[in-house]
């Protein structure tokens, strides 16, 4: 299945624009694929652990934000995204969230390959949190297997089910990862 992914460059710090960005995001993806959409009965809710969604329509959104960049990303099923800029980080608390959120197999991967194996780990971690709507620090997987690569496919604790979750290039210093229910599913970007 193919996901769309909108992007927007300046400050979404303020909640009314970014939801705003999601809503057009969504209804250019219903007005694409030939969803009828009606914003005033479509409104954007959240759900019981925050996870938004579109009331009486069955699309599936997503929306991260780091730095200047927003995304967010539509799709016919359930999706999570997760966007990270690198910034200066401080040690310390690098070292502390390593220590205090990662699985020893992350904290290797982490040694292994340093702040870009960091942010890989924590872009997959909040888009597979997003995606179950159970947040990023509910029960989540490894995601290094014991040969010391990442995972893919994950399973969904407590379920019989799982999710995949893939990173997507974007900059050497941009980190992106997303989390769908099929092993095929892929993003486009849009303008």
């Amino acid at each position: 299945m193919e996901y769309k992914v909108f992007v927007y460059e300046g400050d979404t710090s303020k909640d009314d624009l970014s939801r705003r960005l999601a809503v057009d995001a969504v209804k250019a993806y219903c007005s694409a694929a030939g969803i009828a959409f009606d914003e005033a009965r479509n409104l954007m809710r959240e759900g019981e652990n925050g996870k938004p969604y579109m009331e009486g329509l069955d699309v599936g959104f997503n929306v991260s934000h780091s730095g200047l960049l927003w995304m967010c990303m539509v799709g016919h099923a359930p999706c999570g995204l997760d966007l990270q800029v690198n910034r200066e980080i401080n040690i310390k608390k690098y070292n502390k969230i390593i220590q205090r959120y990662f699985t020893p197999n992350e904290q290797d991967f982490c040694e292994r390959y340093g702040i870009e194996g960091f942010f890989r780990i924590w872009t997959h971690r909040e888009a597979f949190g997003k995606f179950t709507g159970r947040g990023f620090y509910d029960q989540i997987p490894d995601f290094v297997g014991d040969d010391g690569l990442l995972k893919i496919e994950v399973e969904i604790p407590g379920t019989d089910r799982v999710a995949y979750v893939k990173d997507e290039p974007i900059a050497p210093d941009i980190f992106m990862a997303y989390c769908t229910e099929g092993e095929d599913d892929h993003v486009v970007f849009t303008e």
